[in-house]
């Protein structure tokens, strides 16, 4: 009997499972594609482009702004680098290269940006003024040169520094090197703010994969000692306040958890098999319009990790959260140990990350309203009509969307039970159609398991796909077993 199987949305984020997903309209995979429209229509994301040239030459580990005190952004690399923009991205300069740096932390508080060092903490200011550099403005840190994170986060009316053990403070007169000492062994790797509380995500070690056994310690900013504190289930790669909620990518397979009364583990990153991990670095995470954005990875060793910069979020509080993988890097690359992601920062209607690649450096950026990538893909689960023993016989795929315009491209592709690549028909270019078909060949048609997969293509305008359907026979009529 003929069976027709649609979707008609979009917005249910990367399954858990090749074969299901938790919401309607979940997907095995997507990248550089917006699910966070209209739940029904799917898009091309606005692209990453490099705007730094040739002047950033370390992986740059922290981005913030100057706003109100300065129209610059500021970047902070793992070899020291101090670079400055505009706050478009423009006119970039190296402005210092600080010593015994691996580019520890970076904030801006007052009229200051402070950058946290091996074993000191050195600032730049006046911001409004003629700023100058002071790299020994307060000495005395704990060595942190052998993990090379010292974060710094503006709290009341001051701010922190976590420096191995110990949470130093500036209260923006008085400077105490340790306002907080944890229990020995637990090392400060992330820093932020949920309520009236200080969140202080630790780690053990020197290395994301040395310790499951770790904390997160909340301090109301004037207490002795730390308030309370929550067991986590790994090492604390990275926090972030998004939506008044504190989310936290635990352990060395970047898990995603909000919440911390219980932790709630709300997503696993895809691609990443038992033995293999992936480093989050706390500089790459962010929140943009509402989604909190996650920049894979800092360091890993996943071979089939897909890396870029990825979403969590939803259109808005009717809908589920999903999370997808929605920008990749300017330079094309998506995989592979020598690509590492060091930063995200949302700044008002733009987005940057810093990025290597190899032996080569940069700072991307993208806006709301720039060109799109030039392709977007989409992955649907498994098919296997729940009868995976079962022989079915696969017919057509075809994409509904709007009327193509001039440089956008409509293109499907399908896989017989899990071949290793798709199957692709040749590229819809034709204006103004609304539909694109793929007939599967007859020698693919007989299938127990099957997948699909569109692509969309854009030059200055993207496509949008509105509907897949699948048709298929479910051959009920034979008896085989």
């Amino acid at each position: 009997m003929k069976q027709l199987l649609g979707i008609r949305y979009f917005n249910g984020g990367i399954a858990e499972s090749i074969k299901q997903g938790s919401s309607l309209g979940s997907f095995y995979f997507a990248k550089r594609l917006n699910i966070f429209g209209d739940p029904s229509e799917l898009t091309i994301n606005p692209a990453l482009s490099k705007v730094s040239g040739a002047t950033v030459v370390d992986l740059v580990k922290w981005i913030v702004s100057g706003t109100p005190h300065d129209a610059k952004i500021y970047y902070y690399g793992d070899t020291g680098h101090i670079y400055q923009s505009s706050n478009t991205g423009t006119s970039w300069t190296d402005l210092r290269t600080v010593a015994n740096s691996g580019g520890q932390g970076m904030e801006v508080h007052g009229d200051y940006i402070y950058y946290t060092q091996d074993s000191q903490i050195g600032r730049y200011g006046l911001l409004s003024g003629a700023p100058t550099f002071a790299d020994n403005w307060r000495t005395g840190l704990d060595d942190t040169s052998t993990t090379d994170f010292a974060p710094i986060k503006a709290f009341k009316e001051g701010f922190a520094v976590g420096h191995g053990n110990k949470v130093g403070w500036w209260d923006g007169s008085v400077w105490t090197n340790a306002k907080l000492t944890l229990p020995s062994g637990f090392n400060v790797r992330s820093i932020d703010v949920i309520d009236e509380f200080l969140a202080i995500g630790t780690w053990r070690g020197t290395s994301i994969t040395a310790s499951e056994d770790n904390y997160v310690f909340f301090w109301d900013g004037t207490a002795t000692t730390f308030n309370f504190l929550v067991q986590t289930d790994g090492p604390i790669n990275a926090l972030l306040n998004n939506k008044n909620r504190l989310m936290s990518i635990q352990g060395s397979e970047a898990a995603i958890y909000l919440n911390y009364a219980p932790f709630s583990h709300v997503h696993t990153i895809p691609f990443i098999d038992p033995d293999e991990y992936a480093e989050i670095f706390p500089g790459a995470v962010s929140s943009w319009r509402g989604k909190a954005l996650i920049g894979i990875a800092g360091n890993t060793d996943a071979t089939n990790l897909i890396q870029g910069v990825y979403q969590y979020g939803s259109r808005n509080d009717k809908y589920m959260e999903a999370l997808t993988c929605g920008f990749t890097i300017s330079t094309g690359t998506e995989t592979g140990a020598t690509l590492k992601i060091g930063a995200v920062k949302g700044i008002g209607n733009q987005m940057y990350t810093g990025w290597r690649d190899g032996a080569s450096y940069g700072v991307d950026r993208t806006t709301t309203s720039s060109a799109p990538y030039a392709t977007g893909i989409y992955e649907g689960i498994l098919i296997d009509d729940k009868r995976p023993g079962k022989n079915k016989l696969a017919e057509t795929i075809k994409a509904t969307h709007n009327a193509l315009r001039a440089d956008e491209t409509i293109q499907l592709g399908y896989k017989t039970n899990r071949e290793t690549s798709y199957n692709t028909g040749t590229a819809n270019a034709t204006d103004d159609t609304t539909t694109t078909r793929l007939p599967v060949q007859a020698s693919k048609a007989r299938f127990l398991e099957h997948q699909f997969e569109v692509i969309l293509g854009g030059v200055a305008t993207s496509p949008k796909v509105t509907s897949l359907s699948f048709l298929y026979d479910d051959l009920k009529e034979e008896q085989e077993f």
